[in-house]
């Protein structure tokens, strides 16, 4: 079966040889659709979100027959407050930089190309309270369309993030599962 799909994969780069191919810059940007943080040990929990946002720079080296490259540094944004059992309030800081390396393909269809995604990616926390520990590293893999208007590029994607476990805590944790909603503007 991975012989078919490869097989098909590549055929389907062989049919939109174009000598579209070279580097891109630009920004991406959009909502996580998952909470980075789960509360736990407290009874009740109560975990209110107050920003979330992911933007950053993007660049892609793009290969012949659909295939490329791309590295971004997603800033993510978010602050919660966690209200524990005597409803004392406790701020969480959880900015972070996400650093996601794909494999893309874009599928040879005319101007609205479809692609797809796969790669890992690494991430770093900003100001985390003590007690509560981040994984590092994880899965990515997403799908998407773009639209080329000359030399611009304008996309919209999916992207479902799987971190290593993280370490127990007492009451926050981070979360191993992450959906993300991205639009993205490339030269």
């Amino acid at each position: 079966m991975r012989r078919f799909v490869f097989v098909l994969l590549f055929t389907a780069g062989l049919v939109s040889a174009n000598p579209d191919f070279g580097v891109g810059v630009g920004i991406k940007g959009g909502l996580p659709v998952t909470d980075l943080l789960q509360a736990t040990g407290v009874t009740p929990p109560v975990l209110s979100q107050e920003d979330n946002y992911i933007v950053g720079p993007v660049i892609e080296l793009r290969l012949p027959f659909g295939f490329a490259f791309e590295v971004d540094g997603l800033y993510r944004g978010t602050g919660y407050q966690l209200t524990n059992a005597g409803n004392l309030p406790t701020a969480i800081a959880s900015s972070s930089w996400e650093i996601p390396y794909l494999a893309k393909f874009r599928f040879p269809i005319p101007l609205l190309k479809p692609f797809i995604v796969a790669g890992g990616a690494y991430r770093t926390f900003n100001d985390l309270p003590s007690g509560v520990t981040a994984t590092h590293n994880g899965l990515v893999g997403g799908a998407g369309l773009e639209l080329r208007i000359g030399r611009v590029r304008l996309s919209g994607e999916a992207r479902y993030l799987r971190w290593s476990e993280p370490p127990e805590n007492a009451t926050v944790r981070f979360t191993r599962n992450e959906g993300e909603v991205l639009f993205g503007l490339i030269f």
